[in-house]
């Protein structure tokens, strides 16, 4: 079956690791540019022997662009993390990945569940990278984040927002506002939050919402004076992610009946301001958020539906002449 340049290149040939000295250049770079760009993204999808099952399983590489004098330096390594030398090592798939499950009994999977000493969960943080004071992070929505140092990209130390808690996963975009770091985690249990923290101070709560049923959430809202979790009906029911009979997103189900739900939250204070209820939608990233008298506005890039996910696998990616559906810019404004 033919299939598209984008999936023979991005999928079908692993990323390698290698660093190459003043790489070609077209045309010439200004000379004040100077400076080091890093990038994040999947760049194996290869264990043993098989394809993964979707663009957001991939072992997560650093890519580093390092500008001097109208010169580039480029520099490439995988993100030292458990997942990724599992299938360095043994060539097999250890941890569950976004839509990707290692075969692992059904007591395991409970094990996995109940004891932070046996994850079942993934380490791969393979979707962005932030500077959090004077540490640089490779993020995604693990519990478990990656420092690396910047000139060698090698891992120097692990962050974990919540050390010892247990079933949670972050949001891969925190929001940045003087020495804090705010990120939004999602706790599962017989109980389920939605909770601020800020990365800068891990462990201390910044506010917390119970939710009977969470959203998958990407990212969140903030304006100066609120957080705001917009989270369309794509949910899961807890009790499902114990027993892990499936990939973590394929626990989740599409409930447009139940709509959608904005939730807004007092940065100072901690508390709920208000939750306004609206048609379904679903939405991967924010683009704006911002108060005009009694009225917030909010920006995203939405879809009607979460059937973005499905056409994310790599099944549906290898099809010649694939589509992928667009979001629209969509503003609310909240009195």
């Amino acid at each position: 079956m033919t299939t598209s340049p984008f999936f023979e290149w991005g999928v079908r040939r692993d990323q390698r690791e290698y660093a190459q000295q003043n790489i070609p250049v077209t045309g010439t770079l200004p000379d004040w540019l100077e400076g080091n760009y890093i990038r994040n993204g999947p760049g194996r999808f290869h264990a043993d022997g098989k394809l993964m099952n979707h663009w957001f399983d991939g072992m997560g590489a650093l890519h580093s662009f390092n500008v001097r004098n109208g010169k580039v330096d480029y520099l490439c390594k995988f993100i030292d993390c458990a997942s990724y030398r599992a299938i360095r090592d043994e060539g097999k798939i250890g941890f569950s990945e976004f839509a990707t499950d290692p075969c692992k009994s059904l007591f395991k999977k409970v094990q996995s569940y109940i004891f932070p000493s046996l994850p079942n969960m993934t380490d791969n943080p393979k979707i962005h990278v932030a500077r959090i004071g004077d540490r640089y992070m490779a993020l995604g929505e693990t519990p478990l984040q990656v420092e690396f140092d910047p000139l060698t990209l090698e891992r120097t130390g692990v962050a974990e927002l919540l050390p010892g808690a247990m079933a949670y996963k972050t949001t891969a975009h925190p929001h940045f506002e003087a020495e804090h770091a705010y990120n939004l985690v999602v706790k599962f249990g017989m109980q389920s939050f939605y909770r601020f923290y800020d990365m800068a101070d891990p462990g201390r709560r910044l506010a917390s919402v119970p939710v009977a049923k969470p959203a998958y959430l990407h990212g969140f809202g903030m304006s100066k004076k609120y957080f705001i979790i917009a989270a369309g009906p794509l949910v899961v029911v807890p009790i499902h992610l114990l027993f892990w009979k499936r990939p973590y997103i394929e626990n989740h189900r599409w409930l447009p009946e139940e709509g959608a739900s904005i939730w807004v939250i007092e940065k100072e204070s901690g508390k709920l301001k208000a939750r306004f209820e609206t048609d379904p939608f679903f939405c991967f990233h924010h683009i704006n958020a911002w108060e005009e008298g009694e009225e917030l506005i909010m920006d995203l890039d939405a879809y009607d539906d979460a059937s973005i996910i499905s056409h994310y696998y790599l099944k549906e990616l290898e099809k010649p002449g694939v589509r992928l559906p667009k979001g629209t810019l969509r503003r609310f404004r909240l009195n």
